[in-house]
């Protein structure tokens, strides 16, 4: 059976486990606003998308946040199995119950302690070029690989503006439950407290060379 598995729909892959074969699940979760005007900055400009609406390039976040396209409360209704209808305070409860139990938690404000948390937890090492692997884990916590430049440049809604309180209205449970969700991260330092910060680079080897200090430095030999 595979270490990880990717996948959005959570429930959908419960059936691939059994009592003998358990999982846990594993995300890393996004402030609402911040995601919002995230996505709202994506579907301007993909064009590559089959959904895309060229409506949407030149609208401002105002407007989108007023309009039909917007997400309400979207972690909320995913965590809770309810994709339509309206929201109540239970689905909230629902949600936040799904999370604590289910759940090991990472912040996208906090990639690099999220990292560490995750490897420490599930006792991740390097196994090809630990030397490499670390400048590649650099690289893509603090740059990514599918990461938007463009965008990073434009000014995001601040709190008490139009815009914010726009896409805050739109995720009124998702905000409380992001909340409780970074209160959650600090306390699941207590799952790790026995592990070792760095653990992925403890008696870490190379799995393709006997000597891991002889590993050809590929990275250096592909960016020089």
């Amino acid at each position: 059976m595979a270490d990880a598995i990717v996948t959005p729909y959570i429930f959908d892959a419960n059936p691939v486990f059994d009592a003998k074969h358990r999982g846990r699940l594993f995300t890393v979760f996004r402030h609402p606003v911040d995601r919002a005007v995230s996505l709202f900055q994506y579907l301007q400009i993909a064009d590559w998308e089959p959904t895309y609406d060229p409506s949407l390039k030149d609208m401002t976040i105002a407007e989108y946040a007023k309009g039909e396209r917007v997400e309400n409360n979207w972690m909320t209704r995913f965590l809770s199995d309810s994709m339509s209808g309206d929201l109540n305070d239970a689905h909230l409860d629902a949600a936040m119950d799904v999370v604590r139990r289910k759940f090991i938690v990472g912040l996208l404000s906090r990639k690099e302690d999220t990292m560490e948390r995750l490897e420490r937890m599930f006792r991740w090492k390097f196994s090809v070029n630990p030397k490499n692997q670390e400048i590649c884990r650099d690289n893509l916590l603090t740059g990514g690989a599918n990461s938007n430049s463009a965008n990073k440049k434009k000014d995001k809604p601040k709190p008490g503006s139009e815009e914010y309180d726009l896409l805050a209205w739109q995720n009124n449970y998702d905000i409380p439950l992001y909340e409780y969700i970074e209160s959650l991260f600090d306390e699941q330092e207590e799952l790790v407290k026995d592990i070792p910060v760095g653990y992925r680079n403890i008696d870490a080897h190379c799995c393709k060379c006997d000597d891991p200090v002889s590993c050809p430095d590929v990275y250096e030999k592909n960016n020089k």
